[in-house]
């Protein structure tokens, strides 16, 4: 039995509680299927019946593991919304396959879906803005800035939005789709990708498709729209590109979480293993950094003490690992400051400053 009134209270301390728009419609959706299953009122749910939905859930739907978590998420927070103590303990998450597509890998699903203008347009749009699933979905037209070559990304909370940077192939390929696209029904005007019925294209179809040309170039390892982030993000530190650049374009909050998304090869690793410990004496010298590098270093310094400070108020870290992770940050510092100190004293003498 449904209690819609019920429903309602629920999604608006799921609001009050600052839970992103994605998950409260899953929460609700889940909840509906509790009930519907049960058939009976929310305030007469007893542990006994949770564990007949548990068992419904696992032998007749036959969710697996990362199915049933966000699920048992769902029940737990209803539950502690009506102040019942039952609660389901979620099963271990199996661990995804996160081996990035090789660039090769990219550029033969990028040909692959060449004939397709939407599924090209939408390949080369994850790959080039590191957009998650639901972001990619919810993309609208006017969120395609052709002249500037940016995207606005809107944000999950709130009426906020991000604006990242997105490569002229992806926006030549977008373009091509605009120009063939049939017009989309009533409601779905805004979409920039849409289904074949002219609505705004679901997850499910965003996830088949990359399946499809995966399954096309012969892929063996699983292909799944995340992996399309992992990818970019790992490519872009494998050609040096530095954190800041790389978690500003991929917007993550800290450092720790984007060194998680970098999964650098083998053959990355061993060969600046062999660069970095060389002892081939007709190697170049290191040059010292330029004027600008060591801007940006301070730059990234100060971002990094502020957020340090953010966390030990937060307490998410000790005062011990507070002033060690400072004495760190102030020993980058110094060098910077010796290498402005020495760029003046070459001024002086006449020499070439460091640019």
């Amino acid at each position: 039995m449904i209690n819609r009134k019920t429903l309602n209270e629920f999604e608006d301390h799921l609001l009050a509680d600052n839970a992103s728009k994605e998950t409260i419609k899953s929460y609700i959706r889940t909840i509906e299927q509790l009930l519907d299953f049960l058939k009976k009122s929310p305030e007469d749910i007893t542990e006994k019946d949770l564990e007949r939905f548990k068992l419904h859930s696992v032998k007749i739907k036959q969710y697996d593991s990362n199915t049933l978590t966000p699920k048992y998420c769902a029940i737990n927070k209803f539950m502690e919304f009506l102040d019942k103590p039952y609660r389901l303990i979620p099963p271990p998450l199996k661990t995804k396959n996160k081996t990035p597509f090789t660039k090769d890998e990219i550029r033969q699903l990028f040909e692959a879906s060449k004939t397709n203008p939407r599924d090209h347009a939408m390949l080369k749009t994850f790959y080039y803005s590191m957009l998650r699933r639901s972001e990619l979905q919810h993309l609208n037209t006017e969120d395609i800035d052709f002249q500037r070559q940016k995207v606005r990304v809107n944000k999950a909370k709130g009426n906020k939005y991000d604006e990242i940077n997105i490569h002229p192939d992806a926006l030549k390929a977008i373009s091509d789709y605009l120009d063939i696209r049939a017009p989309p029904i009533e409601g779905h005007e805004h979409a920039l990708f849409l289904n074949r019925d002219g609505k705004r294209i679901g997850k499910t179809d965003i996830s088949i498709t990359i399946k499809k040309y995966a399954h096309e170039i012969g892929l063996s390892k699983r292909a799944y729209p995340h992996l399309f982030r992992i990818s970019a993000i790992t490519h872009m530190a494998e050609s040096g590109v530095n954190m800041e650049e790389i978690r500003r374009q991929s917007r993550h909050k800290d450092y720790e979480t984007l060194q998680g998304y970098m999964q650098l090869s083998d053959k990355h690793i061993k060969d600046e293993y062999l660069r970095g410990i060389s002892l081939d004496t007709t190697e170049k010298p290191k040059q010292e950094p330029s004027h600008q590098t060591q801007i940006e270093q301070r730059s990234q310094s100060n971002n990094m003490e502020e957020q340090l400070v953010q966390k030990l108020i937060n307490g998410e870290i000790t005062s011990e690992a507070f002033l060690e992770a400072r004495r760190l940050i102030n020993h980058s510092q110094e060098d910077v400051r010796r290498n402005d100190h020495q760029e003046k004293q070459n001024l002086l003498a006449g020499q070439k400053p460091n640019f």
